[in-house]
């Protein structure tokens, strides 16, 4: 049978052996001293100058003094005066008491150990009701999770590495997602929807620059969808029989607005000279092409016109504008008859796509 402990280097009782109160109370000794350490402190490298009996300390590196040669052990005042040393074991903890720290002893040096605040530093994987793992590090199931202030305001930030890849907030369904919105592979803002969890769809997107809004996939507003806005200029060209040979302007300007399929367009041509082209006279280089139906438009001839009753417009396909004049006996077209080097005109025009 071993005579001393495995652990603490207890001294063990021997069968026949006399005066076994002296065993016994050295036992004690080094329970009292190592059961539930606490030490002053552990960066003293010669003993304090007026000890107290149960005064425990770790000995720091390079002690001098009484504590030479017991680096890293655990020293305690006794009441007889001296001072007795006990060599740690890997894995003894102790508090010490200067730094309201728990440290351990790793085999090799004194260690801290991670309590309160420092527990939750660095750690690989957090989860909470649920397993966390390699993808998802922080993890939580449950009703809600809170995410509150602790005076004023309270920002959830989502960083990416870089302008090409995602920082965005995922909407699932049955661990598929079906919303997703945030800098999706740009720096624009965007909201996108899936019916799969694969294929996305852009909703919604605000610029980064100026923030303006687009949506490329349309509003819907109950009874019709509106896919498309936009505005812009335009720059009318006049014919006759097809032919601008000649014609000069001191003004050929256009502006349009498109609203889903309809387009509102309007134009001012002021002719310098008409030209020697002949036959009917025709708008072209519209911004859209037009749908075919019939919606007539105003025409205004402001001066230097002849022989005009009621000048309409209308657009044919082919980006294409047909000045008519409208009388007793019908419609028809314009030519260049009608017009002189002095002719100012003004058109409004709306059709659909």
């Amino acid at each position: 049978m071993s005579e001393r402990s495995a652990h603490l280097d207890l001294p063990y009782i021997q069968p026949a052996q006399a005066q076994k109160h002296v065993t016994h109370n050295e036992a004690l000794r080094k329970l009292d001293a190592l059961v539930q350490l606490s030490v002053a402190d552990r960066d003293r490298t010669a003993p304090p100058a007026a000890p107290q009996p149960t005064d425990r300390h770790i000995v720091a590196s390079n002690a001098t003094g009484a504590w030479a040669g017991k680096d890293h052990a655990i020293a305690v005042y006794e009441e007889t005066g001296g001072w007795a040393f006990y060599a740690p074991q890997a894995g003894w903890q102790a508090l010490v008491l200067a730094e309201t720290a728990q440290v351990f002893w790793s085999g090799a040096d004194w260690a801290a150990v991670s309590v309160g605040e420092d527990l939750f530093q660095n750690v690989d994987m957090l989860g909470v009701n649920i397993t966390a793992d390699p993808t998802n590090r922080l993890a939580t199931a449950g009703d809600a999770t809170l995410l509150t202030h602790v005076g004023t305001d309270h920002r959830l930030k989502i960083n990416k590495a870089a302008d090409t890849d995602t920082a965005s907030l995922l909407f699932q369904s049955d661990w598929m997602g079906h919303a997703e919105m945030g800098l999706t592979g740009g720096i624009d803002f965007t909201l996108r929807v899936s019916p799969d969890g694969a294929t996305f769809t852009d909703a919604l997107s605000a610029d980064a620059t100026t923030g303006e809004l687009t949506a490329p996939a349309g509003i819907n507003f109950g009874q019709s969808k509106l896919t498309h806005y936009e505005e812009g200029t335009w720059t009318p060209r006049l014919t006759f029989g097809g032919s601008d040979t000649g014609i000069t302007y001191d003004e050929n300007s256009g502006v349009y607005l498109r609203v889903g399929n309809m387009v509102m367009l309007q134009c001012a041509i002021d002719l310098s000279a008409r030209g020697t082209a002949t036959g009917d006279a025709m708008i072209h280089d519209l911004p859209f092409d037009a749908n075919p139906l019939y919606y007539p438009g105003e025409l205004f001839f402001i001066g230097g016109a002849s022989q005009l009753n009621a000048p309409k417009c209308r657009a044919l396909p082919g980006r294409r504008i047909t000045l008519l004049n409208s009388g007793s006996q019908g419609t028809s077209s314009l030519t260049h008859a009608n017009f002189t080097d002095l002719t100012n005109l003004k058109l409004t025009l709306m059709h659909l796509l």
